[in-house]
């Protein structure tokens, strides 16, 4: 066949050039070195890189050494949290109610783990790539357009008849404690100063304030009321996020 390659031509590779052939290094000639970057193991995950810091927290990347599913995880100082108003407090209802919630606009958590020679706290949570109030930042005019607003609007309301339905009044909805999957479904994250009120009573009144004032009612921010209901709060507060 002209112009193909028969085993006559084999020959023709003497003269190829030694470098574009495989050649043969003896194990002695590989130079071996560990590598520099250090890791920290925290039950079965593999902290990784800082993604944000707050008051009294840390949030890093980490890996699950087994499964391999990529999460977050809240760090959190006991030493810190005493120092604040009701912070151990806070952390231990934000991990009571999380355990008991499960929807697919909520954030999820994973895992707990506790390390008391370093007083350290570990949230582990699942991962999601950006913030609303990041994204708004970075838009033109700092917001987003009609569309986008809306299908994020309807995936909070989602998120809070589910925990209202649980008895759950969040008390900080804003833009800063809304993140995005991959997929942009919105989770609902941050429940510090979440409150649970009995849904059997039919009564929601909460007397606990600790949210952002920008987004309360007048009479909360203002202290004008000790008594308020809590549901009402995460709808106001849901139409100033829009």
């Amino acid at each position: 066949m002209d112009g193909g390659f028969t085993l006559g031509d084999s020959a023709d590779f003497d003269g190829v050039d030694d470098d574009l052939i495989f050649q043969r290094i003896d194990s002695g000639e590989i130079i071996y070195s560990n590598p520099s970057a250090k890791y920290k193991l925290v039950g079965p995950y593999v902290i990784g890189n800082k993604l944000g810091e707050g008051s009294y927290a840390k949030v890093k990347e980490c890996l699950h050494s087994e499964t391999l599913q990529r999460c977050a995880v809240k760090i959190m100082k006991q030493k810190t949290l005493r120092k604040i108003p009701h912070g151990t407090e806070n952390v231990k209802r934000e991990i009571k109610l999380l355990r008991n919630l499960k929807h697919n606009n909520v954030i999820r958590l994973l895992d707990v783990h506790y390390n008391e020679e370093k007083g350290k706290i570990y949230m582990m949570m699942e991962y999601c790539v950006a913030g609303l109030q990041e994204m708004l930042d970075r838009s033109p005019e700092k917001k987003f357009p009609i569309w986008q607003a809306h299908g994020y609007f309807v995936q909070l309301l989602d998120g809070l008849q589910y925990l209202h339905s649980r008895g759950v009044v969040h008390k900080d909805v804003k833009p800063g404690n809304l993140l995005l999957t991959c997929d942009h479904t919105l989770k609902i994250t941050d429940f510090g100063v979440a409150e649970q009120v009995e849904v059997l009573q039919g009564n929601d009144l909460i007397t606990c304030s600790q949210g952002s004032p920008m987004f309360q009612p007048p009479e909360v921010a203002g202290g004008s009321h000790t008594h308020y209901p809590g549901y009402k709060l995460d709808v106001w507060s849901s139409g100033c996020t829009l």
